[in-house]
């Protein structure tokens, strides 16, 4: 299988000193196989000339060799084709109303060639944006609202993702709810709503989706965890709970199904800034400074960084990958909390350090 977009075939060549590959996908047809060129692998010197100038990038050569220039014997057909990396798949994104993770990830997945099925519990103009802008962009998506806790929801997703598109080959879940308080104090009610959105859902649409899945020959399953699985920040029990019990049922599902096809992954972003947050920053420049002082990399994430990371997980790309949870946060829990906060160390790989607070008068 080839992921290589902006992949260039060149039909009827005839290399020029009897260089010979073997076959790969049968599109050399005269003189010697040359086949599969990488389209930025080829410098056009002439009308009916190419210079192939990186060795070893086009097909498996018996000798590697540079600068092997390539005649026509006769008339070119150059076909330009993008190869899509998700092409043939149907997705469910649960959690997708646009201007966050969910919503980027579905739009990615379509631009990749997947048919996706978005759905959110609230924000119903939002979720019918994220379908839009998939459909303007040239794919195919279709949206369900419902409440990702509920059994009902998962079956319509499932019979809306069958009815439309015939098979179900992935499935995304980011949707999450949570409450910000200290350990003991979330009423049982909020403890179960939160447990049943964040923990629930994901293993209601695992019971739903993998049969369907089996059936078609397997399929892969990427849930959107958190570092706050590893690390805390204060009020977050109730989140980490549910997302820590997240990363468990990722390995246990990729234990319990990989021998069926099924693969199940997990990715734990750091902070991930998308429209609503990035309007909150917007109001106050030290949260701001602070969020991005945070990490490594200088910057917090976008959505589109942990949509390029389920891109991979979900793509047969990762075919050998199952049962992990992805750290994609800058490089957040890498370091310790001295080296971002302690002068002497900070100075060690910053140029400054934090303003001091005046003691408070005993």
């Amino acid at each position: 299988m080839l992921y290589y977009r902006n992949l260039i075939c060149l039909e009827n060549l005839k290399p020029q000193s009897g260089l010979e590959t073997p076959p790969i996908g049968g599109l050399g047809k005269k003189g010697g196989k040359l086949e599969h060129i990488y389209a930025k692998d080829i410098i056009v010197k002439s009308k009916n000339k190419f210079t192939l100038s990186t060795p070893g990038r086009f097909g498996f050569l018996t000798e590697p060799m540079l600068n092997v220039q390539v005649i026509i014997e006769s008339t070119i057909t150059i076909k330009e084709r993008i190869v899509m990396r998700l092409e043939g798949k149907v997705a469910i994104v649960a959690g997708a109303a646009w201007g966050g993770i969910g919503a980027a990830t579905a739009y990615r997945f379509a631009c990749e060639g997947a048919k996706v099925v978005v759905n959110t519990r609230r924000r119903e103009e939002k979720l019918a944006e994220t379908v839009q802008r998939i459909e303007d962009a040239g794919g195919e998506a279709a949206a369900v609202m419902g409440d990702v806790a509920d059994e009902s929801t998962w079956q319509t997703l499932v019979e809306t993702a069958l009815s439309n598109y015939g098979k179900i080959t992935t499935l995304v879940h980011n949707a999450a709810h949570s409450y910000t308080k200290k350990a003991i104090e979330f009423t049982m009610e909020e403890w179960n709503e939160s447990l049943g959105v964040t923990l629930g859902g994901p293993w209601l649409g695992a019971k739903y989706c993998i049969p369907e899945m089996i059936q078609n020959g397997g399929g892969a399953l990427v849930f959107i965890s958190t570092v706050n699985a590893t690390i805390t920040n204060p009020g977050f029990g109730l989140y980490g709970a549910g997302k820590s019990g997240l990363n468990a049922l990722t390995r246990s599902i990729a234990l319990d199904y990989g021998r069926e096809g099924i693969r199940a992954n997990a990715i734990a972003p750091g902070q991930i800034v998308g429209e609503r947050g990035e309007a909150s920053l917007a109001e106050d420049d030290l949260e701001e400074q602070a969020s991005r002082d945070c990490y490594p990399v200088g910057r917090y994430g976008k959505p589109e960084d942990i949509a390029n990371a389920a891109l991979f997980l979900a793509s047969d790309e990762a075919d050998f990958v199952t049962g992990i949870v992805l750290t994609a946060d800058g490089g957040l829990t890498l370091q310790s909390p001295e080296a971002l906060v302690r002068p002497s160390f900070r100075l060690r790989w910053r140029d400054d350090i934090l303003v001091p607070q005046p003691k408070e008068d005993s």
